[in-house]
């Protein structure tokens, strides 16, 4: 893998987490206070939905890879397929690319096979009707500092740089939800935080370094999450808070962990990253917003309608 990639995948181990449904269970462990539907499904019966963001919505080395382009190793069960399926939407357009910043939503992206896709928002246009948004991680070189950070103590952290920088990416996801709200602006805007990737407590031989090296990486993954709550509220989106459903399933937690470890396996998951039940979760959660209800049925594979879905060639 290029470098690119193998940031995006690395990187995810420190900041982020998939979650997911197991073996067709809801995403959480119990009774939940579901919200307000953010599109009103009685009236808007078919939803024209446009999915953005970096890898941990793009679902690199889940099952089958999307080639529109290949370069963004986009999978067909990221949790914006799984989505497009329950919901049953008038069309479904995925732009999410792994590696992906907040500048390539508005700019053309150099993918990490080297060559290049245009701005995410191209995808938008006065028909959107739903739009989901994963990003900011990658933003400011933060994961980049992270993988450094989990090289022990023999490596200094720049936790200060990494505070500061977290809290810029509010700015850059509120613009980000305000450019797609002037393409689009009937658009219900969904902005889904990243999920825990690292146990709150302890460590295992997945993580591969000491508790003690974990709680500056677990404080930047907080604060990460809180600067895009900040910036979709900013910009009158909703936010979709995936750290409050994934406690238990980081990627210490073996049968219950909806990440994949730090091995890449082909077909499951790049290293650190979603798994297909991570993605289960992530769509669970997100149909919860739109809706207000559980999904009728949470399908083991993603399956929307083919003649729904529109194809990225550029």
């Amino acid at each position: 893998m290029t470098r690119r990639l193998r940031l995006a995948a690395a990187v995810a181990a420190l900041a982020l987490a998939a979650s997911a449904c197991e073996s067709g269970q809801a995403a959480g462990d119990g009774d939940v206070d579901l919200p307000d539907p953010v599109v009103d499904t009685e009236v808007t019966t078919r939803i024209d939905y446009v999915a953005m963001g970096d890898s941990f919505s793009a679902g690199p080395f889940i099952g089958t890879m999307r080639t529109d382009p290949q370069g963004c190793a986009r999978s067909k069960d990221n949790y914006p397929a799984f989505l497009a399926d329950w919901l049953d939407v008038a069309s479904y357009t995925d732009v999410t690319c792994s590696a992906a910043t907040t500048r390539d939503l508005h700019a053309p992206m150099v993918m990490f096979d080297g060559n290049t896709t245009g701005p995410q928002v191209d995808a938008l246009s006065a028909e959107t009707d739903l739009v989901t948004l994963g990003i900011g991680g990658n933003d400011f070189g933060i994961y980049d500092s992270l993988i450094q950070c989990q090289r022990g103590p023999a490596v200094a952290c720049p936790v200060e740089q990494l505070r500061a920088d977290t809290g810029k990416v509010t700015g850059r996801v509120k613009d980000a939800v305000r450019r797609i709200a002037r393409v689009a602006p009937d658009a219900k805007v969904l902005v889904v935080g990243y999920p825990d990737i690292l146990p709150t407590e302890g460590t295992c031989r997945a993580v591969g370094v000491p508790a003690e090296v974990l709680a500056p990486v677990t404080e930047v993954a907080d604060l990460l999450n809180a600067s895009i709550r900040r910036g979709a509220r900013a910009a009158d989106a909703s936010y979709v808070d995936m750290a409050a459903v994934s406690d238990g399933h980081d990627v210490c937690a073996k049968g219950r962990a909806w990440v994949n470890g730090p091995r890449f396996r082909a077909g499951i998951a790049a290293p650190f990253h979603p798994k297909i039940n991570g993605m289960r979760a992530v769509a669970t959660e997100v149909f919860r917003q739109v809706t207000g209800a559980d999904p009728e049925e949470i399908t083991e594979y993603a399956e929307p309608d083919p003649d729904v879905v529109v194809l990225n060639e550029g």
